[in-house]
């Protein structure tokens, strides 16, 4: 998940878009609340399982260092409507839990193509044709963090329209581990 203080300033970035699209009537947009905007390393789906995936995730995160990460750039179309911004620096890291978790995602192509880390601001439809598309290109300043754990986020049904909840949490190498309420220092 991205400190508070990015992700207040990624929202206001997409509300600023949003208040500068003309004719607003003919689509419908829902934007990702502050709390949760992420860097997604690995789309999961549907797990039965989440103590094993979340035991796996710690073992993976474990051994990496952890990363700055910087989202940057102009938005673009991310999936069928979705709108986001690229995040550089976790690489190494999205590559490596692709590679030892892939196996558990239902994205089929995981794997099978470079990692690409994003932030998904929010979803917007109909995507508009390119001639009249508001929405990406729009270019934010680079704003930075250093990410020292990763997180097993599944997706939820809130009345506060928050999408996701942490499920569980692993610090990456050589930081402080906290399992149910006990502090374990590695």
């Amino acid at each position: 998940m991205a400190p508070p203080g990015i992700r207040e300033q990624l929202h206001v970035f997409a509300k600023t878009i949003w208040a500068n699209i003309p004719d607003k009537q003919y689509y419908k947009a829902s934007w990702n609340l502050p709390a949760d905007l992420h860097c997604t390393l690995l789309f999961i789906g549907q797990f039965s399982d989440e103590p094993y995936l979340a035991e796996q995730m710690a073992y993976v995160a474990h051994q990496l260092a952890p990363v700055t990460l910087t989202v940057a750039g102009q938005t673009h179309w991310l999936g069928r409507n979705s709108l986001a911004l690229a995040a550089t620096g976790a690489e190494h890291a999205g590559t490596e839990f692709t590679k030892q978790l892939g196996q558990f995602s239902a994205d089929k192509r995981a794997g099978k193509r470079p990692f690409y880390g994003h932030v998904s601001l929010g979803r917007v439809r109909p995507v508009p044709n390119a001639a009249e598309d508001h929405f990406a290109g729009q270019t934010i300043q680079p704003l930075s963090w250093d990410a020292t754990d990763v997180q097993l986020v599944k997706g939820i049904e809130s009345a506060s329209d928050q999408r996701y909840q942490v499920v569980a949490e692993a610090p990456f190498k050589n930081w402080t581990i906290v399992l149910r309420r006990r502090v374990v220092k590695v």
